[in-house]
């Protein structure tokens, strides 16, 4: 569902229910229910509110049939669980342009950092002549970086549908690392302390990228743990 249908159904509760909460609070809390039934005091502590404010909010959300109450535990109703999914899927779409963003950012600079050595050679009496083969070199590499900061933009695209919001995480750091530096791997531990991540969180996520066929995880004798972009994802730089 798109944004403007997720715009639609926020302002239709809205209009129907006038005079009630509605914030990015509510969204954290259908989130949180979403992965199992909790209770009011533990929802509270996950989010750092109190608990009667927590309280007052779901008995809300519970009128108007979102969760329902059991047992001391609040659960999503289906109509709830359908809501909260909209909301995960809003929030990964913009996770996604903030590496979209990102990357458009690091194609920026490359080019003003072009155009600003070209300056200062100019400001320095330097002859066009004299750095000929240097400038060469220079304006050769900031191409070649631009162009794969392109590629990784349009293949994160692709891959949108595919992938969630953490296993995209992982695919744009090395992405990353590949516009920069025109290297297609880095080492586990490298992603471990780059990303913070925990260690079996991070594994089980790249398994589940290996099974999809978008990296590769190699054990090197020598060196440890090597995660590279695998063939399929290649071809598709190549083809942006």
């Amino acid at each position: 569902m798109n944004n403007d249908r997720i715009d639609d159904l926020i302002n239709q509760i809205k209009n129907n229910e006038k005079g009630g909460p509605r914030s990015r609070l509510v969204d954290a809390i259908l989130i949180l229910l979403i992965s199992r039934p909790m209770r009011s005091n533990e929802i509270a502590q996950y989010l750092n509110k109190e608990t009667k404010y927590i309280s007052s909010y779901l008995s809300y959300w519970k009128e108007r049939g979102f969760v329902e109450y059991d047992m001391g535990l609040w659960y999503l109703t289906p109509k709830g669980e359908d809501f909260a999914r909209e909301i995960i899927s809003k929030t990964s779409d913009e996770k996604f342009n903030e590496f979209v963003a990102l990357a458009q950012k690091v194609a920026g600079e490359l080019v003003k950092k072009t155009i600003n050595d070209k300056s200062n050679i100019s400001e320095k009496g330097k002859t066009k002549e004299s750095l000929s083969f240097i400038a060469g070199k220079t304006n050769s590499a900031d191409n070649k970086r631009q162009n794969r900061v392109s590629q990784v933009a349009c293949v994160l695209q692709q891959l949108k549908d595919s992938i969630d919001e953490e296993e995209m995480e992982i695919t744009s750091f090395l992405l990353t690392h590949y516009a920069k530096y025109g290297v297609t791997y880095v080492y586990l531990d490298q992603i471990t302390e780059r990303l913070n991540a925990d260690y079996n969180w991070l594994l089980k996520r790249l398994r589940n990228l290996q099974s999809k066929g978008i990296l590769y995880i190699y054990t090197d004798p020598r060196l440890g743990i090597r995660v590279g972009l695998t063939r399929n994802l290649k071809d598709m730089l190549k083809s942006c």
